[in-house]
């Protein structure tokens, strides 16, 4: 199923194919295409071959617990009432590109249409991520190039499989191109710039600078490299803080976005210090549900690397569990330029005053997205206003930083409305018309 792309004119060749099938795409309603996803669901149920096939190709990179969980969400997003939920919550109304609505006002009436032919460039970081790529392109109607990752587990192909099975009238085998090349050839590179209705690029800044809007044919929306940060008030509960914050860290093994690797700390009555201990031991507990990844004679020497730099460098204080290497605790007196990767590394950093969110923040401007807060209560309103101000577009309560599962925005805007065009026809009300004209009375399907 995987087309692997040697030439440009093979990749142009699998456009023309794509516009083709984009037609048809267009044409159909929203009911039979979520009744060809609906027949997932149960392909998908736990247990089934799909399931057991993907456990094998994911497990060596993701715990069991992590893969499970995963896998029962997506096969809860397959319903028919979730996507609708989700297209009406998105695009305003689940039916906005199969029919016009009068608007409002009785001044015209507006739809949604496709862009056409949507390519996806993907990461290999997160095995979902193929996923998401899909539904975002079908459930707005458009055709859709995969690009893969050269990380990629297999699990995208296994998806696509699934999904094509369901697939009665090839409406969407014609619709979907699994690639791969390396991201090296940019001869083909430069067909997706030509070619492309619109780029979704996720990734790495090397991805994102492959495909800069000045240079595309098409939209271009990235989802660039993005930093995992967590706040830690006074008065929150510092066990459960612990706890959770952990489960954050351990859950993808940092390589979602959203996985906190640098936590400030309030600095009231030594609290750092108390986090930073609590977290480490906290790290090591997570691993009876969460089990770490067995490093390579490389990975410790990467660890032993990230330990004495931060010692050496940054006077950090390091905690991690007795003889282990499956988890590092910087705590260190400011934000360090260069923050580790990976390994369950978290960097605690004392900070005072609210007032200084923004400051803080501020260094790390161009890889805002996620901010994990850990306080009481009767503090929420007030930091998630100052953390919504510096710049952050995702807040989650400690816990729940990988948790999102649908219904919210994704870096400050609802995705789908971004693979959309909106169509306005407009009959003509207000001081500016011709005065004497009468209204069309037009009714649109």
């Amino acid at each position: 199923m995987i087309e692997a792309m040697q030439a440009p004119e093979q990749l142009r060749a699998c456009f023309a194919r794509l516009r083709a099938g984009a037609c048809r795409l267009a044409a159909l309603p929203l009911d039979a295409l979520l009744g060809r996803l609906g027949r997932l669901c149960s392909v998908w149920q736990a247990g089934s071959p799909a399931r057991q096939h993907a456990a094998k190709l994911i497990g060596g990179v993701f715990g069991a617990y992590t893969v499970e969980a995963a896998l029962n969400a997506l096969a809860m997003s397959l319903h028919a009432p979730i996507l609708k939920a989700e297209l009406a919550r998105e695009l305003g109304r689940a039916d906005l590109l199969d029919s016009w609505q009068p608007d409002e006002l009785g001044i015209g009436w507006t739809r949604g249409y496709p862009l056409g032919v949507v390519a996806q460039v993907l990461a290999g970081n997160v095995f979902l991520g193929g996923v998401i790529a899909l539904a975002q392109a079908l459930l707005t109607r458009n055709a859709v190039v995969i690009k893969l990752s050269s990380e990629d587990s297999g699990f995208t192909e296994l998806f696509a499989k699934t999904l094509l099975d369901a697939d009665d009238d090839g409406v969407l085998r014609s619709s979907i191109a699994i690639c791969s090349w390396s991201s090296a050839q940019d001869a083909l590179n430069q067909v997706l710039r030509e070619e492309a209705d619109a780029i979704v690029v996720w990734g790495g800044q090397a991805a994102v600078d492959a495909y800069p809007a000045d240079r595309c044919r098409g939209r271009v929306i990235h989802y660039g490299p993005r930093l995992g940060i967590g706040f830690v008030l006074d008065g929150a509960d510092l066990a459960q803080t612990a706890r959770d914050l952990a489960w954050d860290v351990a859950l993808w093994e940092q390589r979602a976005c959203s996985s906190p690797r640098v936590v400030f700390v309030e600095d009231v009555a030594d609290l750092p210090a108390h986090v930073a201990s609590a977290l480490s031991k906290a790290l090591t507990d997570v691993r009876n549900r969460l089990p770490a990844r067995p490093l390579t004679l490389d990975d410790k020497a990467e660890v032993t690397a990230i330990r004495e730099l931060a010692y050496w460098q940054e006077h950090a204080t390091i905690l991690a569990g007795p003889r282990s290497m499956d988890h590092t605790v910087l705590v260190v007196d400011r934000a360090p330029a260069e923050i580790p990767l990976g390994y369950r590394t978290v960097c605690v950093i004392p900070f005072r005053g609210l007032e200084n969110i923004n400051e803080l923040a501020g260094a790390y401007r161009s890889g805002l997205q996620t901010v994990v807060l850990a306080a009481p209560s009767s503090r929420w309103a007030n930091a998630a206003e100052l953390l919504a101000q510096a710049g952050f577009t995702q807040i989650a309560a400690a816990g729940s930083a990988a948790a999102r599962f649908l219904g919210l925005p994704h870096e400050g805007e609802y995705a789908l409305r971004r693979l959309i065009r909106l169509v306005g026809v407009d009959l003509g009300a207000g001081p500016l018309v011709e005065p004497d004209r009468k209204v069309p009375d037009v009714r649109l399907k």
